[in-house]
């Protein structure tokens, strides 16, 4: 699913170039300590557990020059199976910045590789408030081979509700920066996905937020308009036809479709 030979090993939980053509611009692993403040268990207090790490700007050599040309990067990031206490192990969870010259900030496309994730996409009424209130809540159930594209506005973060490591890539425009602070201002992302003794997991609402509304729990849909596709790698899409995906650079025109491709599953609030 990587569209290249990129290779994980089950033993170390490391992605590995399957030729030396292929080549990433940065590594990193993230560790509980760096996750405090985040986490929903207020009894976990492990410091040296890894949560996830960040494969940046991963590229064949004899393409390179397609990515960098509409100014786009294609990362992976693998999370760790298992638990910060009761909690599943998840990214940090961020807001992008706005594009430059509109009102709206950059989007982001997810494929998950192996195992399945739950995207927590939270819109909220002022990401720089000092207490944000959330007036819309997705969660994505989204398996292997399957892809969402996050629409503007949105922060997110992504849960490993797998029982073995979850590996995910983004598509993003090179333009796109991270905001961690409101999150992290908050306690982490407005809702906590938590071990469950009778069902996959557990909601459990982020007491330091605001609601409007409840949490959906929804499910990818392919989109042609997105370029999302079952089982189809987005790297060979964009390869084929890169300019699909300029909308990731200048997202307004799309923005329908991106809310298009999420089915409900389920209505918290019903």
């Amino acid at each position: 699913m990587f569209g290249m030979p990129v290779l994980f090993d089950e033993k170390t939980d490391k992605l590995s170039a399957g030729n030396p053509k292929i080549s990433w611009e940065d590594y990193s692993r993230k560790y509980s300590d760096k996750m405090a403040g985040l986490l929903g268990d207020p009894d976990y207090h492990k410091t040296d557990d890894p949560y996830y790490d960040f494969y940046k700007a991963i590229v064949e050599d004899d393409v390179r020059q397609k990515f960098s040309l509409r100014n786009m990067r294609y990362d992976s990031t693998v999370i760790m199976k298992g638990f910060g206490g009761n909690e599943f192990k998840k990214t940090s969870g961020h807001f992008h910045c706005l594009v430059p010259g509109k009102k709206v900030s950059y989007p982001e496309y997810y494929q998950v590789v192996r195992g399945t994730a739950l995207f927590v996409m939270q819109k909220v009424d002022d990401e720089n408030a000092a207490r944000m209130k959330v007036n819309d809540l997705m969660l994505a159930e989204v398996k292997a081979g399957e892809a969402i594209v996050v629409p503007p506005g949105y922060g997110h973060c992504t849960v490993n509700i797998s029982d073995e490591t979850m590996v995910f890539i983004n598509l993003i425009s090179c333009g796109s920066q991270n905001n961690y602070g409101g999150v992290k201002s908050h306690v982490g992302m407005s809702v906590y996905i938590m071990r469950s003794d009778d069902g996959p997991y557990r909601i459990v609402k982020n007491s330091h937020y605001d609601f409007s509304c409840e949490p959906k729990i929804v499910t990818p849909i392919d989109s042609d308009s997105l370029g999302i596709h079952l089982n189809v790698p987005v790297y060979t899409e964009y390869l084929k036809d890169p300019s699909i995906f300029d909308y990731l650079s200048d997202p307004e025109e799309k923005i329908p479709d991106m809310m298009s491709v999420f089915k409900v599953k389920k209505d918290i609030s019903k």
